[in-house]
């Protein structure tokens, strides 16, 4: 279901898009498919506040049919569905700190993963579900530095960015473990083998991607010498990533190749768009459109 008649078929030098109709309204942002791929879990206000909610992949209302999965007061943020459809991991700031929690695709048996002063942020799943990869700035000595203050390149992260750190954690909430020491790594994935993690890191102003050996920790540079990407998420074959670039003053969503090269241009429409997800059958690219006063989501064909 492309969002525009211009994305339709195979020829690549269709891209970059230059036109996308919104697939939803209102403020709907940080999309994620279901493991086969028929739903959406996302982050809306439609029903007052910033709450997960859930939807058919293939609607045709923009989003009229959306359940909403949490209550409360809290805002809520990042949802990740995991591989064996069972559990969906969410960020839900209570008590002014951002925290991890579980539950079940239908909102029910909430569990708190993560506790403390760290800010805790953008989780994922590993490839068997057994744990939960996160963002979090618990091993900082000041772990609420710079939190709402932008960016030394102003105009991707905050400055709490720069004391973020990679860790896993079971699903019960024991075993932390520490991946990374340095700080500035956000926006983080197991490959679908288990055996890399791609992430963006923050350092001197810069924002690139990288994606690093998880048994022996090297790491590559995939931006090479572009200085501000983002949102980076792997294809379910993980043989290439897709993620946003700036570009003309706006992020538009582009593809590469797990190791850097074949970097393609997909979008070059109105708006900001981040977060983009590939389908799980590779046929399709969902992401946010920030294009105020709204955020949206957008839907399109894939890149072959």
């Amino acid at each position: 279901m492309p969002a525009d008649p211009a994305s339709h078929g195979d020829n690549q030098s269709e891209f970059p898009l230059k036109r996308l109709k919104p697939f939803t309204h209102v403020v709907d942002y940080e999309p994620f498919w279901s493991p086969d791929g028929q739903q959406i879990i996302l982050i809306s206000s439609r029903h007052g506040g910033l709450k997960v909610h859930i939807m058919d992949s293939d609607s045709i209302d923009g989003g009229k049919d959306m359940q909403q999965l949490t209550t409360g007061t809290a805002e809520d943020d990042s949802p990740a569905w995991s591989p064996d459809g069972r559990r969906i991991v969410y960020v839900s700031i209570r008590d002014g700190t951002s925290q991890i929690y579980t539950m079940n695709p239908d909102g029910t048996q909430e569990k708190q993963l993560t506790k403390g002063l760290g800010e805790n942020i953008h989780p994922m799943w590993s490839a068997d579900s057994n744990r939960v990869l996160f963002n979090t700035t618990h091993f900082s000595i000041t772990p609420q530095k710079g939190k709402n203050a932008p960016s030394d390149n102003r105009v991707i992260g905050e400055k709490i960015d720069e004391q973020m750190e990679l860790a896993t954690i079971r699903l019960d909430g024991t075993d932390l473990k520490r991946i990374t020491t340095g700080g500035g790594y956000t926006y983080a994935s197991f490959s679908p083998d288990n055996r890399f993690i791609l992430h963006r890191r923050i350092e001197a102003g810069a924002s690139r991607i990288f994606i690093r050996n998880v048994d022996t920790v090297d790491y590559q540079n995939l931006s090479g010498s572009s200085d501000l990407d983002g949102w980076p998420a792997w294809s379910s074959d993980g043989r290439r990533v897709v993620f946003s670039r700036r570009v003309n003053e706006s992020f538009q969503i582009f593809v590469m190749n797990r190791d850097g090269s074949g970097v393609q241009q997909i979008t070059d429409a109105t708006g900001e768009f981040t977060n983009p997800r590939w389908s799980p059958d590779g046929t399709r690219i969902l992401c946010s459109r920030r294009s105020p006063p709204n955020i949206t989501l957008a839907v399109f064909q894939a890149p072959h």
